[in-house]
């Protein structure tokens, strides 16, 4: 028994105690927030890109309440304001691929029909359109069912999350640091510096983490929507908006990216090979440009985590937690890692000091 307590008394075994002990309270709470756990962690993004702007206003002489007012108050104008300009083109746009949708059966044979041409004239290889037409068809139709629960899913979870995701940065960006202090103000005296140092590291690393994948997403987006609208693929401000959002899921976001360009084209009035190729082009450039400029200088390594555990963790959060699991499982995981690694490093230099 006395080996026992000294043996858990050492820096690795007491550290993984402690992890676990950490990790089962965080599942326990995700399991019980689970209803708001998405506005919850929409609001703490918010709060970290807001918070800056907050503290500014402070210490020029505004009080919280006004500092904390004005800079929502200045947010809620800017989406107003974005609101008003994309979403009328979006809807306008959603509504004119609905009607092309209904005439899905007709263009996939069209474009099979073309594509059986140009294989026969550059390959020297053909297949049989309208048997492979109705496959696909089939094969669509089966899963539309599924994927319409889902996407009604989606939107019935946001729609409870835009009620609360004011309510919850307004008290966060009020009283954030009141709730911070108070729950610090329970650790032990001879672990109350150990628990400001996992803090502060983990909270930077995050902060930065999240402010790159969204400046990231905004790259990927801008650059998109700008290449399909001068090369005239339809719903450019749309797709360039969705390969945005899908670039941001780490690994598979690649070639995610890719499918919903390739769809537009292959549902178009006119779809050929070459328009094809470009819409691949624009994606390729965009993501050419975020790998070799966007990442080093912004998202840098901020999670530096192999990659077997990312593709892993990603496939994980997005089976158990859907798209919201796939961007945010990164982020949770290196923040696991953060919190291990200082918990050890604290314990240990603890344990050689006694």
């Amino acid at each position: 028994m006395s080996y026992l307590i000294r043996y858990f008394s050492t820096p690795a075994p007491k550290t993984v105690l402690v992890f676990c002990a950490l990790l089962f309270a965080g599942t326990l709470f995700s399991y019980i927030a689970s209803p708001i756990l998405l506005a919850v962690a929409i609001s703490m993004m918010l709060y970290g890109a807001m918070s800056p702007l907050v503290e500014t206003l402070v210490r020029k002489g505004f009080s919280t309440s006004k500092a904390v007012s004005s800079t929502m108050g200045v947010v809620v104008l800017l989406i107003i304001i974005v609101a008003a300009v994309l979403l009328p083109l979006l809807f306008s746009q959603f509504k004119h691929f609905s009607e092309r949708i209904e005439n899905i059966d007709d263009r996939i044979l069209n474009l099979l029909v073309t594509t059986n041409e140009w294989a026969q004239q550059h390959l020297n290889l053909s297949f049989e359109p309208v048997s492979l037409s109705q496959d696909i068809l089939n094969g669509m139709s089966s899963k539309l069912d599924s994927v319409s629960i889902a996407i009604s899913s989606y939107f019935g979870d946001i729609a409870f999350s835009l009620v609360l995701i004011p309510l919850i940065t307004f008290f966060l960006l009020c009283d954030f640091r009141k709730f911070r202090n108070e729950f610090m103000q329970l650790l032990p005296n001879y672990h109350f510096e150990l628990g400001w140092i996992i803090y502060y590291r983990t909270s930077g690393q995050l902060q930065r983490y999240l402010r790159g994948i969204f400046i990231q997403a905004v790259i990927i987006a801008a650059i998109c929507t700008t290449g399909f609208y001068a090369f005239g693929v339809d719903y450019a401000p749309l797709l360039g908006i969705l390969v945005g959002l899908l670039n941001m899921i780490p690994f598979f976001g690649i070639s995610l990216a890719k499918i919903p360009p390739v769809l537009v084209v292959l549902l178009s009035d006119s779809p050929d090979v070459t328009s094809l190729i470009t819409a691949l082009v624009v994606v390729f450039v965009a993501q050419f440009i975020d790998a070799t400029v966007v990442i080093p200088r912004v998202v840098a390594k901020s999670a530096n985590l192999h990659p077997l555990t990312v593709m892993l963790a990603v496939a994980l959060g997005g089976y158990y937690f859907g798209f919201f699991g796939l961007i945010l499982v990164v982020p949770v995981l290196f923040s696991c890692k953060v919190i291990f690694t200082e918990l050890y490093r604290g314990l240990r230099r603890r344990y050689l000091t006694s």
